[in-house]
């Protein structure tokens, strides 16, 4: 084997046979100083047991005695340099490592000799130049009796560590590069709140540098007011909802203060504890403002500014929850202007804005500060009047003075647009205490009371009437049985007997009766305008009218019967409904009746609401089915005789007002004699109602009305008794002892 040569970091040596040069010892004196360690050694690594446990290793693992000579290598050597342990063992260091990596490791060489444990890194490469190994190395100082005899070497392949480093640093630079690009702030903070990572612009945001923001807590940011509720919904987040969304308030590098949305997600560990939250936050301050704007919009009126309804709602409740803490009264007051639709309609809907908005400062300037002003809409205000006192005399007096001021203001003429204008209001005032009724029912009782002062002459004050309440009670529980007549077959049809000059069956009306349940018979004076304003007056029309039709059909098979005529009565909600024309033609195809059987009786209201509509819908009929029209109780409205020619009319019924006092009184007497002289030029047929003494038929034939309705004659009568009367009629004299 050839001879080492020597390395050249000594080539320029003075002496190369030196034993030490700058604390190293020349190979050419190893040889001499070694023998006496040769045996030490030997015995040390003589064990197989040892060298097989070492030649699993992955790691290289070898000794160096104080020359530098090799002593033992395990396996590892060959794998890492490609050269058998054979040819290792006893070689100097500088042999085995070649010239430039023995140069580079010679300060760790030194330092071990030196007693001073040596670690540090080397790229080593392969054998076959195949790649690297990333290689970390441990040189252990054999110290024995205070004498360094060598060193022990360790070197373990970390490439595949450095190689997941440099991915992370890869990933962790990739990460930093997109989450500085955001315009959101972004941070990480550990399960304490501390913080891990902060993005640029969550530092130029709060005006904080990473040092000072890294290791610091969150709470300094956030808004004293938001703490704690930040911290509780922080609390909700687990495995199970890992995303927490709060919006909260934080304080700027300015001092300003900005609304943020943080979007939260927790990091949890293998036992569900967690670890770490990444938040991403965004300004969210200009959101906030306009939904302040927007909630100031739908709570204010855009007209003259006051509260509108839904905030006066909101103030109704907490005003009934103070007082029935406080026990204290408060009052409603509930105003409309005086003909205000008259003064919209001729000064035009610009000078009614203004003299809304006129209104409005008026009434304000006549509440304290405690109060709250609200259009409710159109020409309604509403004034909330809270802390009157305890006591009731004293509440109400101060409430009718507050209202009494608000009138008298509001009653002074408005100069709108140079123009002097007069208006006035009705106020309506409900005292209140507590909870025990409740913000509608409070309202209702002011707008009650308000119309109580519309119908007393206007521009004037009054006071909730609990009499008033109890009309309401009835009027609310009328309407409720109302809705379940229907179903449960409450109502009937009564038939009231119409007949000829010659006392002759021609036919009946239709009159509707609700037997209650309770109540026994509810008289329709009673009902009637209750469906109206409920609008189940369709319901009930329809079922009148299909009801009709039916008996009708029965009466079809009846020799005395088959040629009445039924007369019903229409509504004016009923007519005006657009199918009308095809409900009445359904009806009369469902039963398969004569339609000239069928009459159809209307007010003069309906008729000269829109008479365009009355000619167009009799027209219908007409064309499809041929039922007739009667106009009933004619003479009671206004301008009847200048639009007769005009209504598509067959018959008209003079109201038994006129009748009732034909014989006593000369206007009625005038009033009937000209109707019926009339309804002859108009070629109409007259008939007459309420006829109930012998004296006004005589009347009425005398002056050719040909048509009577009475209870002379008979009064109305369910079906059973008028089927009677109609078998029996003929057979005696005087009908009237048939009934």
């Amino acid at each position: 084997m050839k001879s080492p040569s020597i390395p050249p970091v000594f080539a320029n040596s003075e002496d190369v046979k030196a034993s030490v040069t700058d604390n190293l010892i020349l190979p050419e004196e190893l040889s001499k100083l070694s023998k006496a360690s040769d045996q030490i050694a030997d015995s040390m690594l003589s064990s197989s047991v040892i060298q097989t446990v070492l030649d699993y290793l992955p790691s290289m693992v070898g000794y160096w005695d104080k020359d530098l000579k090799n002593r033992f290598v395990n396996k590892a050597y060959e794998l890492w340099f490609g050269v058998d342990i054979s040819q290792i063992v006893g070689k100097y260091i500088w042999e085995l490592l070649g010239e430039d990596l023995y140069r580079l490791n010679l300060p760790y060489i030194e330092g071990a000799l030196r007693g001073e444990f040596q670690e540090f890194e080397r790229i080593i490469p392969n054998a076959d130049s195949s790649r690297s190994r990333h290689s970390l190395a441990h040189y252990i100082p054999d110290i024995r009796d205070g004498e360094v005899h060598g060193f022990f070497v360790l070197v373990t392949d970390i490439s595949a560590i450095k190689e997941a480093e440099a991915v992370l640093r890869q990933s962790e630079e990739r990460f930093r590069s997109v989450v500085q690009d955001q315009t959101e702030v972004i941070s990480r903070l550990r399960a304490d709140g501390t913080y891990i990572f902060v993005n640029d612009v969550y530092c130029r945001f709060f005006g904080k540098t990473e040092e000072e923001m890294i290791g610091s807590t969150w709470t300094p940011v956030v808004y004293p007011e938001d703490v704690q509720r930040v911290i509780a919904e922080l609390s909700t987040m687990s495995q199970a909802n890992p995303v927490v969304i709060i919006e909260n308030r934080v304080l700027s590098a300015s001092g300003q203060v900005h609304w943020m949305q943080f979007s939260n997600r927790g990091i949890f560990d293998e036992h569900g504890q967690l670890t770490e939250i990444q938040s991403v936050g965004r300004d969210i301050s200009d959101r906030k403002r306009a939904e302040e704007e927007i909630q100031n919009l739908a709570y204010k009126d855009a007209l003259t500014g006051l509260f509108n309804r839904r905030h006066l709602l909101d103030r109704l409740h907490i005003a009934l929850a103070a007082s029935a803490r406080s026990m204290q009264y408060g009052a409603l007051l509930f105003l409309d202007l005086d003909k205000f639709k008259v003064i919209n309609d001729t000064q035009g809907h610009s000078d009614g804005d203004l003299l809304l908005i006129e209104v409005a400062k008026r009434i304000n300037a006549c509440v304290r500060e405690v109060d709250t002003v609200a259009r409710q809409g159109g020409d309604e205000f509403v004034v909330l009047v809270e802390r009157l006192g305890a006591n009731l005399e004293d509440a109400s007096r101060m409430a009718a003075k507050i209202a009494e001021n608000i009138r008298a203001a509001l009653a002074e003429p408005y100069q709108i647009n140079q123009l002097n204008i007069h208006s006035s209001s009705s106020i309506g005032v409900s005292v209140f205490c507590g909870q025990d009724k409740s913000v509608e029912e409070l309202i209702k009782r002011a707008d009650m009371a308000m119309y109580q002062a519309k119908d007393g002459g206007r521009n004037r004050v009054r006071f909730f009437d609990p009499r008033m309440q109890k009309l309401v009670e009835v009027r609310a529980l009328l309407e409720s049985d109302l809705h379940h007549a229907l179903e449960t077959e409450q109502f009937e049809l009564h038939y009231q007997l119409q007949v000829d000059h010659e006392n002759q069956p021609i036919g009946a009306e239709a009159l509707i009766r609700w037997i209650h349940p309770q109540r026994g018979m509810v008289s329709p004076a009673h009902f009637i305008p209750v469906a109206e304003e409920s609008g189940l007056i369709l319901n009930i029309g329809d079922w009148v009218l299909d009801e009709a039709c039916r008996q009708i059909a029965v009466w079809s098979a009846h020799e005395k019967m088959g040629n009445l005529v039924l007369a019903v009565n229409i509504s004016a909600q009923q007519f005006k409904q657009a199918n009308f024309v095809e409900q009445v033609v359904s009806a009369i195809r469902k039963h398969g009746i004569d339609p000239s059987r069928l009459k159809l009786e209307l007010t003069e209201s309906v008729a000269l609401d829109d008479i365009a509509d009355v000619i167009a819908k009799k027209n219908l009929l007409r064309q499809e089915v041929g039922v007739t029209l009667s106009l009933d109780d004619f003479g009671t409205g206004f301008s009847s005789l200048s639009y007769l020619k005009r209504l598509p009319l067959d018959q008209i019924k003079i109201d038994q007002s006129f009748v009732r006092d034909i014989t006593t009184d000369k206007s009625d007497a005038v009033m009937v004699k000209t109707i019926i002289d009339m309804a002859q030029n108009f070629s109409l047929n007259v008939i007459a109602e309420g006829v109930e003494t012998e004296a006004q038929l005589a009347f009425l034939k005398q002056h050719d009305c040909m048509a009577y309705q009475g209870y002379l004659f008979s009064k109305p009568l369910p079906i059973e008794q008028f089927d009677a009367l109609m078998k029996h009629y003929g057979s005696v004299v005087d009908i009237t002892k048939l009934v």
